[in-house]
């Protein structure tokens, strides 16, 4: 049968997954099928098909294939592998004092011994298959059935970029043992967040050659030990809280549309249109003082009326909705700014752990407006998805290892700037003066941010 969701999209993947949230898979598949128990429906699953999946990992394959109606495979690459998303089920329970904790560790693939001393952290088979986990939270509960499972929490977890720093080095202890040729001496209590379990209940019967040493080890994975679960699942239960009491709008329905394409559909009637039209016709109070007028006119034709609504689907996924005002000469007002840059932190990150990583990396959502006489109104032009590419983003790495370095020596007078064409620059971006950060040197510096060069931008959206 056809998958209920697009199997390359991380929106539409975690979106189905949402249905399991607070319920069971009983009732999800009743949300999704009215007649998911008849065996002609594509929601139905032969309810003595439960047998076949056995042992600790047996929910997490019931829910795998049926119902994700995914094939199961052993592979070192994720379970949703177009969308780079890797699905794990995460068993609960509670204590005495009622407090929920996890049952477990989350194993995330075995340990090759003989490949692992040649990787490197960023291009591990771990880091390609576990940067981005799917989790499934469930009450473990011998005596109830799969159906019936109570599946308190579903989300993200993505590692680099909560925990990338300790996780590499985690990886890394773990494999400077093995390069060592101490494999054998390898404990889970050697590491902090990302730890190395071994595999296989008889010690004697689960050894391994390993590559430096003539001493068989242990079989070993790589796993999320309990300690880090359980604080997963608290920050991850914390977000739930926030996310249940945002009013979300959702794009996608049970029509046969993309995300682009409902988009283009919201903003197709009002194509050509000068804002202060649109303005009439959706009732937004036409004010040029208002710096946030248009953005407030794009949000409205979303269907965001109240200030905390969002779109579920660029908040699942990390959308980035930036408006634009061409002037007469084809160039932009402004130029795009982000967050403040943290001194303090800055200098730790690495470029793919980094804050404008994430978010150049990220979907942009560009609502565009031109005019072409400097006192006529604008008019709403063009709107557009977009995402940096790859060769633009090795030159925003090199804007951002300037700008990291520069921090590190102290020197805050030097940043890239506008000129020097280098897709990004640095520069001011505090309430005034007066507004500063403290700096790794002890001193208080302006608050400054990485700004997305006007030209650039321009450039890019006209391709």
């Amino acid at each position: 049968m056809d998958s209920p969701y697009d199997p390359s999209s991380p929106t539409q993947i975690l979106q189905y997954a949402r249905y399991l949230e607070g319920g069971t898979v009983a009732k999800a598949l009743k949300e999704l099928y009215s007649d998911w128990a008849h065996e002609s429906s594509p929601g139905y699953i032969d309810p003595s098909i439960t047998e076949t999946y056995k042992g600790k990992g047996g929910f997490g394959q019931f829910i795998e294939k049926q119902y994700f109606k995914k094939d199961l495979d052993s592979y070192s690459r994720p379970d949703f592998e177009q969308a780079g998303i890797e699905l794990k089920t995460a068993p609960l329970r509670k204590n005495q004092r009622g407090e929920v904790r996890a049952k477990e560790r989350i194993v995330l693939g075995n340990i090759d011994f003989s490949q692992v001393v040649n990787e490197s952290f960023s291009e591990s088979h771990f880091l390609s298959k576990n940067e981005t986990v799917l989790l499934v939270f469930y009450f473990h509960d011998a005596l109830k059935s799969f159906y019936d499972l109570e599946i308190p929490l579903v989300d993200i977890w993505k590692c680099l970029q909560e925990d990338g720093k300790q996780i590499k080095e985690d990886w890394e202890y773990i494999v400077q043992k093995v390069r060592n040729g101490l494999a054998h001496e390898i404990s889970e209590g050697d590491t902090y967040y990302l730890g190395a379990c071994t595999k296989g209940a008889m010690k004697a019967t689960s050894q391994v050659r390993q590559p430096y040493s003539d001493i068989e080890a242990h079989r070993r994975a790589f796993c999320f030990k309990v300690g880090y679960v359980n604080h997963i699942y608290k920050v991850l239960r914390e977000r739930q809280k926030k996310r249940k009491k945002t009013d979300y709008i959702r794009l996608l329905d049970d029509k046969p549309l993309s995300l682009e394409q409902q988009i283009h559909n919201r903003f197709n009637p009002y194509l050509g249109m000068r804002v202060d039209d649109i303005c009439k016709t959706l009732e937004i109070p036409y004010n040029l003082v208002d710096k946030g007028l248009y953005a407030r006119v794009a949000r409205t034709i979303l269907g965001i009326r109240k200030k905390d609504q969002k779109i579920y689907e660029f908040d699942a996924a990390d959308v980035q909705v930036k408006t634009i005002r061409i002037e007469p000469n084809g160039v932009a007002k402004e130029e795009m700014s982000f967050k403040t840059i943290r001194y303090n932190e800055i200098i730790e990150d690495e470029w793919e752990d980094s804050e404008l990583y994430q978010i150049l990396t990220s979907k942009f959502f560009f609502v565009i407006y031109k005019h072409a006489h400097q006192d006529d109104p604008y008019t709403l032009a063009q709107v557009k998805i977009w995402n940096m590419p790859e060769s633009d983003l090795d030159i925003a790495k090199g804007g951002w290892e300037d700008t990291k370095q520069k921090i590190i020596d102290g020197n805050y007078d030097d940043f890239i700037k506008i000129r020097d064409r280098r897709i990004i620059h640095v520069r001011t971006h505090g309430r005034d003066s007066s507004d500063l950060m403290e700096t790794p040197q002890g001193t208080w510096e302006t608050k400054r941010s990485f700004w997305l060069n006007k030209r650039y931008v321009v450039k890019r959206i006209q391709c």
